[in-house]
């Protein structure tokens, strides 16, 4: 699946998701989209850094995959939103914001069913 269409598949979920990117593995943007109601929290340089730090995080995480199995996902909620970080394949990672009250469980059973 193409980066764009599963960006767009994301934002289709819920209202309650506000923002959905794919990067690499390095954190370097592969495609973007928001919600156009939404106003971004973060300056363009602090959203590039955040991808850069969960691609860093996922990397650590996959070292340890051995002994804990694979990671599925990664949530941070704070007191604005909530932010999901899960494996796209072998070389990405999704990347998702909603509103910290919607539940994110929807989204990973959702992108699950992803081909």
């Amino acid at each position: 699946m193409e980066a764009q269409e599963a960006v767009e598949r994301v934002l289709k979920i819920s209202p309650s998701i506000r923002v959905a990117t794919i990067c690499d593995m390095n954190g370097k943007l592969v495609y973007h989209a928001r919600r156009k109601s939404v106003k971004n929290v973060l300056t363009p340089t602090e959203s590039k850094a955040s991808l850069r730090i969960s691609a860093q995080n996922m990397k650590k995480r996959k070292a340890l995959s051995r002994k804990l199995g694979t990671c599925r996902y990664t949530l941070a909620e704070y007191d604005k939103l909530k932010r999901l970080v899960m494996p796209a394949g072998r070389n990405h990672l999704l990347y998702v914001t909603c509103s910290p009250s919607f539940d994110h469980n929807k989204i990973v059973r959702k992108v699950r069913t992803f081909k």
